[in-house]
């Protein structure tokens, strides 16, 4: 006589866990377009101002933090502590980014400083939301993204007197490889999504 087996509380956990970023995978591809679109954009046309740097940034900041704004409203309410800190990380960045539009003309020096800090910050609380986070089906992109964002941050901190030209070339190439891991992420989590 067989027995149906009965998944356990920690499958089902997965199962959720799995549908609630599945929900969300159209605002990582936008996340990830909008990141590879300013990317491209500033490989295209390195020689603009850097008022015209300091907006593009600004705006992949404003994104990025309406983003991790979203994805904390839709963490379980049993990750309290990853949460708050993705929240945070969004509303620092949503902040940040408003500062930079509404100062464009700031130096490169300030503008390097405030990307690395942030690229830190936000890369460091990635990768342990991905070690800490039980069941979360795109843990490998999260820690990749979060790794290259660590190291593009501490090589901008490192670095402070980078020429504007290598300052725009170093974000160009950060902001397509980011925006290039988080579209791949977000088909792949249509791709896992769950039956319920």
């Amino acid at each position: 006589m067989s027995h149906a087996v009965e998944p356990d509380s920690s499958d089902t956990y997965v199962i959720t866990g799995l549908n609630r970023m599945a929900e969300h995978w159209g605002l990582v591809l936008a996340y990830g377009l909008v990141t590879l679109g300013l990317g491209v954009a500033m490989m295209v046309w390195p020689d603009e101002t850097i008022a015209v740097f300091a907006v593009l940034i600004a705006i992949q900041l404003i994104v990025g933090g309406i983003y991790r704004i979203v994805q904390a409203l839709g963490m379980s309410k049993f990750d309290v502590g990853m949460r708050a800190l993705v929240g945070l990380s969004g509303g620092v960045a949503l902040v940040v980014g408003l500062l930079v539009l509404r100062e464009p003309l700031q130096s490169v020096l300030v503008l390097g400083m405030i990307l690395g800090v942030w690229w830190l910050i936000s890369g460091l609380i990635d990768v342990i939301g991905a070690v800490v986070s039980p069941g979360s089906g795109g843990r490998g992109w999260d820690v990749t993204i979060g790794l290259i964002s660590m190291a593009a941050g501490a090589f901008l901190i490192v670095y402070t007197d980078l020429s504007f030209t290598l300052l725009i070339w170093f974000v160009a190439i950060w902001l397509v490889l980011a925006g290039a891991l988080a579209t791949m992420a977000a088909f792949r989590l249509r791709s896992e999504r769950v039956p319920s």
